[in-house]
């Protein structure tokens, strides 16, 4: 604020947009995934939860005209099923129908599409600090409602439980959603979204390094597929407008 005031000015007429998008980009997003792993099995929440790219590339055809090639469907069908088979091997394993559980696994999906989608709208106004700030600043105030509401004014927790909210809040959050929003500033919201989906392909292997949980083969094969997938659209080298396919 000190240092570079400008990035903190927003036009009025686009204060609604940053609301709502903190509203659904950022607290719908962290509501959805927290209650989709206490009403279903982390294999339901997971899988459900990354038909995300599927969402952005229609969107972003939708909104953008970004080209669907051939080259995103095979990335995409790559990740969404080595995302079954990394989450199928999981310690709580199974696919469920629990309804709730599914519609808060979609919850979390479709408002990642849209913090996607949306913010590289915005990016062509604002720096991706800018969008950043905002809408964690509008979906923190949001959470925080909805913790009042269930918990109570109180916050009786431990230091322990602390310091891994903020690790949370810092690294997984703050580090993650940046770097998607630069990200978004670079490429097409369709090879943004593909490439993250890496994500629960590379928590297999922390899981087993830092916490000691065992690999299957079919978690290890479905995690090849997720990186083969996310690699092969985010580091092609000809841009698919370009090729006009």
């Amino acid at each position: 604020m000190a240092t570079k005031p400008k990035l903190f000015r927003l036009r009025l007429a686009d204060l609604p947009f940053f609301v709502g998008y903190g509203l659904v980009g950022v607290a719908l997003n962290y509501m959805g995934y927290f209650y989709a792993l206490k009403f279903t099995t982390v294999a339901t929440a997971i899988t459900v939860l990354y038909t995300y790219p599927a969402m952005v590339v229609v969107l972003a055809f939708i909104v953008y005209r970004e080209p669907i090639v051939r080259l995103k469907i095979v990335a995409l069908l790559l990740c969404f099923f080595g995302v079954i088979l990394v989450a199928s091997g999981s310690s709580s394993a199974g696919i469920t129908s629990d309804p709730r559980g599914l519609m808060f696994s979609l919850l979390a999906g479709g408002s990642t599409a849209v913090y996607i989608v949306a913010g590289k709208h915005m990016l062509k106004r604002y720096d991706a600090k800018t969008l950043l700030f905002y809408s964690f600043l509008f979906g923190s105030l949001a959470l925080n409602m909805l913790r009042f509401v269930e918990l109570g004014p109180g916050l009786n927790v431990s230091m322990e439980i602390i310091s891994v909210i903020v690790a949370i809040a810092v690294i997984p959050t703050l580090l993650g959603y940046g770097v998607l929003t630069y990200s978004l500033r670079l490429i097409e919201a369709g090879r943004a979204a593909i490439t993250s989906s890496i994500e629960p392909a590379v928590s297999i292997y922390l899981a087993y390094l830092f916490l000691h949980e065992s690999l299957s083969l079919l978690q290890l094969a479905g995690s090849v597929l997720v990186i083969i997938g996310a690699m092969s659209i985010g580091f092609s080298k000809v841009s698919e407008k370009q090729r006009g396919r």
